[in-house]
């Protein structure tokens, strides 16, 4: 479907998503800055709201103390946190907008899980049976490698990452994994096949639900 024609789809409806984007590269003069560009416009011409968060710049605290921790454990979190967690609550989709270093997130994307997906917000747990509190939530993930798509999927790496990601963290909380865009060899790709890559990020968005 076209961005238009959801558009309208979603115009007839009366509907306006929502959607929170998890920004987690230390400069948007990069690749992952231009896919960002990209999909808040593809996103406005489907009149979605969207908000971004780059972690890098507006959460400069993503260490767990053990404070933190002792208190989420009662219910009591930062004001950071709190702010986080009603933005979670009120988008409908969250996106995950990242490298791919050391085989995962950029430590700073870790340090937002440890402190956001708290206790009490995120799950709960009965005995050791954890008790998602997320469900209805979907994230999607947009990530790039320095290796090219092939070689990351041949290694195994593509699939211990998504497995790691949905299963330890989304399904743990309830949340659902809906869209994965990977691009690889960002690094040594020209900008013709930059642009085509771009291209995919506008599908990307056609298709959230």
């Amino acid at each position: 479907m076209q961005i238009q024609e959801k558009y309208q789809n979603l115009k007839k409806r009366g509907m306006i998503m929502k959607v929170y984007v998890i920004y987690m590269h230390p400069s948007k003069d990069s690749f992952n800055g231009a896919i960002l560009e990209k999909m808040l416009h593809s996103l406005a011409q489907l009149n979605v709201q969207v908000e971004v968060k780059n972690l890098y710049k507006e959460f400069q605290d993503a260490h767990l103390s053990l404070e933190e921790y002792e208190q989420s454990m009662n219910g009591k979190y930062a004001e950071d946190v709190l702010q986080e967690h009603k933005k979670i609550m009120e988008a409908d989709q969250f996106i995950f907008l990242f490298p791919v270093w050391w085989g995962g997130f950029p430590a700073i994307g870790k340090g937002y899980l440890d402190r956001i997906l708290s206790y009490g917000f995120a799950y709960e747990l009965e005995g050791e049976s954890p008790i998602p509190l997320l469900k209805g939530k979907k994230a999607s993930l947009v990530f790039t490698t320095g290796a090219p798509e092939k070689e990351f999927h041949q290694s195994g790496m593509y699939d211990h990452m998504i497995h790691l990601l949905d299963k330890s963290v989304f399904q743990f909380c309830g949340i659902e994994l809906d869209q994965i865009l990977h691009f690889g060899d960002v690094i040594q790709k020209s900008d013709s096949d930059r642009k085509q890559m771009l291209d995919h990020v506008e599908n990307f968005c056609a298709r959230i639900q």
